[in-house]
């Protein structure tokens, strides 16, 4: 019997299943596992993941197939035992032998190992059983140690596989992760034949721009050629919701994941493509929450992050590095430990990020605007801070790390943006180009009043006002119409130029991020008359998250307290408006009200994890569950290192399955209550929260 396990198709066969062992547990299910669940971590999508893994998996396979096939004898039985046992060791670590080692997760540094003796001794003898068991078999089941060792394999195999399925599925948002970047190529570079340039002020409310005019009174000749138009309506607010919707008319209406949206807003066609097919050179600076993938054909500095083999390189080095440091023994972990900055090794540096200051600097040590001859028609939309708090910006657009007020920031955002003007006049490029200055939103009132100063082409002199019913929706078919006729295909279908056209009693729409809790909704108001009174909007409909169903929690979820608050359904007090990418939990009290799907008859405990972004007051924190204490602890900056962990008593629960956590903030005074919960004392913010069973 032994003899026929010694040709070659028995060795070779043996040999394969091994090599799948070794290939699955170490080269596939370990950076696959990893990324799934800590995506956030990583710049690079999963589908970039995919590649590297594929050819250092299929390498690994064959390369342990070869070793243990073309081996003979005791060698060859001697190098099957050794890989299946480290397999299983592997499997065993990687997926249920792990401990957390405090904050110190991929920071060696930080990691005090000599508290982990007890530890790393039960990990050892995990280790010494697993590479002991395959060789016991052999030395006890001489005739059958083989077909066992395949079976087993197998099995594992299929578990992993079947794991993989799992994590993919309860991890949707992890497999969608973006994988583009916004760059600031260009970011200073005109066409050298005709241009359209849009500075967006976010929160630059028509009020606010009425009281710089009246301190500023240089306005009227900086913005020779404009129009103001004094009766826009916005989109919508806040900015999650109004930029989007004024870059390509598709509104936001929490019936899909906002990365869903913001996926089919650039799937369809929209007035990009338009540009694009006609050759203009478009390019928006922003931040890349607003783009898809999709946007990366569309958008000339939207980019993908891997685009060569250097990218690729630097994902398998960082993820099999990550890997072998969650996988390996203890003893070995501190030779692999790494830092998470190690993730960022090949992520550009050169991606756009939202700083006045910096812009406008960047714009005079640029020596202004460069003009190029590769393009005949340029579209750039500049999306910047305007009069957004924290004000930091001075009178000359500089930066103030004391910080200034919001009068200051407004004339330093105008200030700088003349200079910038007054640049296209001086290289003849001014009478030329085609020139709007408006905001996302507002902010008094419902945020639906936004300054729109427009200038068209070939005008130059003179300033002019008018009250037409204009909304930030013609914005999109604006741009359509200097590349077809079609233009009214996209937005509104209305062009800012085509004002003299427009109704006094148009309908225009406006779309509100509103409510806290779980009353976060989208509200959409119907405009027939001036704009800047909020009172004359008509509430017409509300957008409510999964259309207002409560749906049992499933254990082992991951809900997100981002832009797509999926865990605001849950929140009934204390959990205040999101601003897309966190929600803050203000005092003196808060209440999520949880019913679970179903709970493993054989639990002991619900393991509690809160992602904690900030905490902004250091206080003591009381969280009782069905009104049975299981956190009190004092908060503090830390916190956000490990989040906000804690045990829920499966008996505290009850049959019903509904739990009520309740959070208590005991410094804080009770009479806040009585406030706004947006108006009640921050105290830290999260991103997510998940509950599972061990």
């Amino acid at each position: 019997m032994e003899e026929k396990h010694q040709k070659i198709k028995h060795r070779f066969a043996f040999g394969a299943v091994m090599g799948l062992f070794f290939s699955m547990s170490l080269l596939v299910y370990g950076p696959l596992s990893l990324y799934i669940t800590g995506a956030d971590e990583m710049w690079f999508s999963f589908h970039s993941l995919i590649l590297p893994v594929a050819i250092i998996a299929i390498t690994g396979f064959v390369l342990v197939t070869l070793l243990c096939s073309l081996t003979k004898g005791g060698l060859h039985k001697l190098l099957c035992c050794l890989v299946f046992g480290v397999s299983l060791a592997l499997f065993i670590q990687g997926g249920f032998f792990n401990i957390s080692y405090g904050s110190g997760v991929l920071d060696g540094s930080q990691i005090a190992w000599r508290d982990y003796t007890t530890y790393g001794a039960i990990d050892s003898a995990m280790w010494a059983a697993c590479i002991a068991l395959p060789f016991a078999f052999y030395m006890v089941f001489k005739r059958s140690w083989r077909h066992f060792l395949m079976i087993a394999a197998g099995f594992i195999v299929v578990f992993q596989i079947a794991g993989i399925a799992m994590m993919m599925y309860q991890n949707q948002e992890s497999l969608t992760k973006l994988s583009h970047e916004v760059t600031r190529d260009g970011i200073y570079e005109l066409s050298d034949e005709d241009n359209t340039i849009v500075f967006v002020l976010s929160n630059m409310d028509k009020k606010y721009y009425d009281k710089y005019k009246k301190t500023h009174k240089e306005y009227k000749e900086e913005l020779g050629g404009f129009t103001e138009y004094t009766n826009t309506l916005s989109t919508g607010a806040g900015s999650v919701v109004s930029f989007p919707a004024m870059l390509t008319g598709e509104v936001y209406k929490k019936d899909i994941r906002y990365a869903d949206y913001i996926d089919r807003m650039w799937e369809n066609h929209n007035v990009y493509e338009a540009l694009s097919k006609n050759g203009v050179d478009t390019r928006i600076f922003s931040d890349d929450m607003y783009f898809s993938n999709d946007a990366v054909n569309k958008i000339d500095n939207v980019v993908d992050r891997v685009q060569d083999k250097d990218s690729y390189r630097a994902i398998a080095r960082t993820m099999y590095k990550y890997t072998l440091y969650k996988f390996a023994p203890h003893y070995l972990k501190r030779f692999l430990w790494m830092n998470t900055n190690e993730f960022s090794a090949y992520k550009s540096n050169n991606t756009y990020s939202r700083d006045d200051a910096e812009f406008y600097e960047g714009f005079e040590n640029s020596g202004g605007f460069t003009f190029s001859k590769k393009y005949d028609n340029a579209v750039r939309i500049y999306f910047l801070d305007g009069a957004t708090a924290p004000y930091r910006l001075t009178e000359d657009g500089k930066y103030d790390s004391a910080g200034t007020d919001r009068n200051t920031q407004v004339a330093g955002s105008f200030n700088s943006l003349f200079k910038m003007l007054d640049d296209l006049r001086e290289n003849n490029r001014y009478h030329s180009s085609r020139i709007i200055i408006t905001a996302d939103n507002g902010a008094e009132g419902l945020s639906q009043n936004p300054i729109l100063l427009y200038k068209e082409k070939g005008s130059a002199y003179g300033y002019e006002k008018s009250d037409a019913p204009i909304s930030l929706f013609d914005l999109a078919p604006t741009l359509a119409s200097s590349v077809t006729d079609r233009y009214y295909t996209y937005g509104s279908g209305k062009t800012i130029g085509d004002s003299s056209e427009m109704s006094r009693d148009r309908v225009r729409y406006f779309y509100l991020n509103a409510g806290s809790n779980a009353d976060s909704r989208i509200e959409q108001y119907k405009c027939t008359d001036e704009a800047s009174d909020a009172g004359k909007l008509t509430l017409m409909n509300n957008y409510l998250i999964n259309n207002g169903v409560v749906e049992n929690y499933v254990l082992g979820q991951e809900l997100k307290f981002t832009i797509d608050e999926t865990a605001a359904i849950y929140c009934s007090e204390g959990f205040g408006h999101t601003n897309g990418w966190r929600t803050i939990l203000r005092g003196p009290q808060g209440r999520m009200n949880i019913p679970i799907a179903s709970i493993p008859k054989n639990a002991e405990d619900i393991h509690v994890y809160f992602n904690v972004l900030s905490v902004y007051e250091n206080t003591e924190c009381v969280i009782t569950a069905n009104n049975t204490v299981v956190f009190d602890e004092e908060l503090d900056p830390t916190t956000k290192n490990t989040g906000l962990n804690f045990l829920i008593p499966t008996e505290a629960i009850g049959a019903d399955n509904r739990l009520t956590l309740k959070f208590y903030f005991p410094e804080i005074d009770s009479s806040e209550m009585d406030l706004d919960v947006n108006e009640r004392t921050p105290v830290m913010s999260f991103t997510s929260f998940k509950m599972y069973t061990q």
